[in-house]
């Protein structure tokens, strides 16, 4: 969803090797409504941090993310994470986010399977956010209740993150994703539901957008209420985005366990 800058764009070759969620696509806008999704930061090994995936607050301690993300925090040692609420953060270069972001522990989806499979884990913040509203959490069984409605036919969905926006050929260079720390939302539409994923069409040239890396564990909102994360999608982020879905008994019952 945006420019590269230096600050996260140590993280692309790190987050490769998930394959994440494909940040927002060509059409992306700077989001300044959405103020409950954040980015979520990894450490370096000079105790910097830097950008690594997206995510909502849910409740005033938990922030949702994808599984695949606190996967790759697990692999560089890591089982805690910082989180900004900085719409802006990558160009905010005179502003210190990293004197200010909450931090918590990194908790994964019991019932998480790699690569996508329950892709979800929360960082649990040790102090509540404060000022933030969280998200609407759907109840179960919310989507397959509109699609047997048929009201998902023509939905479109908002989707919100820091990420990268779709693969660029440069001629001389190669492929690259462009980065810049902002904050973004696009519209997809409804392309189909499974038991675990809501499928949607990103495709710019049929007027839609999506998500892309780094939107890993950004979410997908029908009106206000968050029904789904990014969690995968094909890899230039061309055309298809799959979400992992929220309204479901998996998803819930683990918000559950951590939601006060």
């Amino acid at each position: 969803m945006g420019k590269v800058c230096a600050l996260v764009a140590a993280s692309l070759a790190a987050l490769a090797f998930v394959a994440p969620a494909p940040a927002q696509t060509g059409d992306a806008q700077f989001d300044a409504s959405h103020t409950n999704v954040g980015a979520l930061l990894a450490k370096r090994a000079d105790a910097s941090l830097f950008f690594a995936c997206s995510g909502t607050l849910v409740s005033p301690r938990v922030f949702l993310t994808a599984g695949h993300c606190a996967e790759f925090l697990f692999s560089l040692g890591q089982f805690d994470a910082y989180v900004t609420f900085d719409p802006k953060f990558g160009l905010d270069l005179g502003h210190d986010i990293f004197t200010t972001p909450f931090h918590g522990a990194v908790i994964e989806n019991p019932e998480f399977k790699p690569p996508f499979h329950n892709d979800t884990a929360i960082i649990l913040f040790e102090d509540p956010v404060v000022g933030i509203t969280p998200a609407t959490l759907p109840p179960l069984g919310f989507l397959d209740g509109l699609r047997d409605a048929h009201a998902l036919d023509g939905a479109t969905f908002t989707n919100v993150g820091y990420g990268s926006s779709e693969q660029v050929v440069v001629p001389g260079t190669g492929p690259t994703f462009a980065f810049d720390g902002i904050r973004k939302f696009t519209v997809s539409a409804y392309r189909s539901l499974t038991q675990d994923y809501l499928h949607v069409n990103q495709n710019l040239a049929q007027g839609f957008g999506g998500s892309c890396l780094g939107d890993s564990g950004g979410p997908a909102f029908l009106g206000s209420t968050l029904v789904a994360i990014a969690s995968a999608g094909d890899k230039p982020c061309y055309s298809l985005g799959v979400n992992q879905r929220v309204d479901v008994a998996s998803t819930l019952d683990f918000l559950a366990d951590h939601i006060e």
